[in-house]
């Protein structure tokens, strides 16, 4: 048995050796453009181990497995062998048990994710007393460090070139009433479903700013974020009603590249085709 599974290991890593030798194909004539992983706008300074940290991303996880992912583990283990031949049961319940134990005991003696924690707060502290953040960029998965001053005079000077004003009173309770009484009036909503498509607590849209690093002076790309906004959930289900009851012939749009590629595939091209 164990030899079986030594066997399958080893396919395992001359696939993955395979794969990690292949070059992709790339057209002739045209490069295939990348973005750096990360981007410093500052005069701060960071080591290699710091740098190779924030290389790996914002959606990089420092955190270990817990002992309730590893009682998870042996019980969903245990729940897969149970569907095996039950003169195999034990056969591979004994090796499930070496090969979590060893897995185990490997995991307890790693201390890279201690390491990285230190190094994450040495990051941290570099960035704090720099008077700096961590903001991400319009394309790709980069992240740009940038001074706090310098990302608020980005966004400041995007709001007074687009003409933004700012308001003499918050208008939020004015238009959470006037939603509440629409939805009343509204005849195709049930009544008793109403208090699922108003905000309990509705605050105002926040703006998030994205670095668009490919244009001169990196200004931003915002972001809104509507989620607590009044008119969000119910905005939602009039999207919902609208596209059931409406069936809109998308001649100048597509609605998918799935729907694209199936039109293309299609078009009848002869010599008299005008482009």
């Amino acid at each position: 048995m164990e030899t079986h599974y030594d066997t399958l290991n080893r396919k395992l890593d001359r696939l993955q050796e395979k794969q990690k030798r292949a070059t992709p194909h790339t057209p002739q004539g045209r490069q295939q453009q990348t973005y750096p992983r990360t981007v410093n706008l500052t005069d701060l300074k960071f080591t290699k181990e710091e740098q190779t940290i924030l290389d790996l991303g914002l959606q990089y996880s420092l955190q270990k497995p817990s002992d309730s992912a590893w009682t998870t583990l042996a019980v969903e283990t245990e729940r897969a062998i149970r569907l095996l031949d039950n003169k195999i049961q034990d056969s591979f319940r004994i090796l499930a048990t070496k090969q979590l134990r060893k897995l185990h005991n490997t995991n307890q003696n790693n201390t890279t994710h201690k390491r990285q924690l230190y190094v994450l707060k040495q990051i941290r502290q570099k960035i704090t007393q720099g008077n700096a953040m961590i903001v991400r960029a319009d394309k790709g998965k980069t992240i740009v460090i940038i001074y706090t001053q310098d990302y608020t005079d980005k966004v400041h000077t995007f709001l007074s070139e687009n003409n933004f004003r700012t308001l003499t009173h918050n208008p939020i309770q004015k238009d959470q009433k006037a939603i509440q009484k629409a939805l009343q009036k509204c005849e195709i909503i049930d009544k008793r479903h109403i208090k699922y498509f108003t905000q309990k607590t509705p605050s105002p849209p926040t703006l998030n700013a994205l670095i668009k690093l490919h244009k001169p002076n990196t200004p931003i790309r915002p972001v809104v974020n509507n989620r607590t906004a009044p008119a969000y959930k119910a905005a939602k289900k009039l999207n919902t009603i609208l596209n059931n009851h409406l069936h809109l012939d998308n001649q100048y749009n597509i609605t998918s590249s799935n729907a694209l590629a199936n039109d293309l595939i299609q078009l009848k091209i002869n010599k008299n085709t005008d482009y």
